[in-house]
């Protein structure tokens, strides 16, 4: 004789009886969020000043470290120099990469400011033998 594997298993675990159902839970779907331009103007100006601040203090950083590097014309303080120089470059264009995003994000959540319909009064007679006119004269 065959055993089920809830047998097998309660004969492992050593468990009598049979199991008990568990009611499964209903899992609710998240909110969807929506994208307002307050916040994404908001979010944008706190990132840009901050790219903003970090450039500022990063020059100042560079310009007490070359003048290290200087006086002690080490090559290490001339290669950390060269690291400074490229994370405030990757900075730059990160400002730059966040004013992309910005327009972006506007565009798809602004509504198109054109909207052409086209609309013929007329029987349906008429509309088919203006669109026949129009294939016949290459329109």
């Amino acid at each position: 004789m065959k055993k089920t594997t809830v047998e097998k298993l309660n004969k492992v675990l050593d468990v009598t009886g049979d199991l008990i159902p568990v009611e499964r839970i209903k899992k609710e779907k998240a909110p969807t969020v929506e994208i307002t331009t307050t916040d994404l103007t908001t979010d944008y100006d706190f990132s840009r000043d901050q790219y903003h601040t970090l450039v500022t203090k990063g020059n100042d950083a560079l310009d007490e470290l070359l003048a290290v590097a200087k006086e002690s014309e080490s090559a290490r303080a001339y290669e950390v120099a060269a690291m400074l120089i490229r994370n405030l470059s990757d900075t730059t264009k990160e400002l730059l990469q966040l004013q992309k995003t910005k327009k972006e994000i506007e565009k798809d959540v602004k509504d198109p400011h054109t909207v052409n319909n086209s609309l013929f009064i007329g029987s349906t007679k008429e509309l088919q033998d203006l669109l026949l006119e129009n294939k016949k004269n290459g329109k």
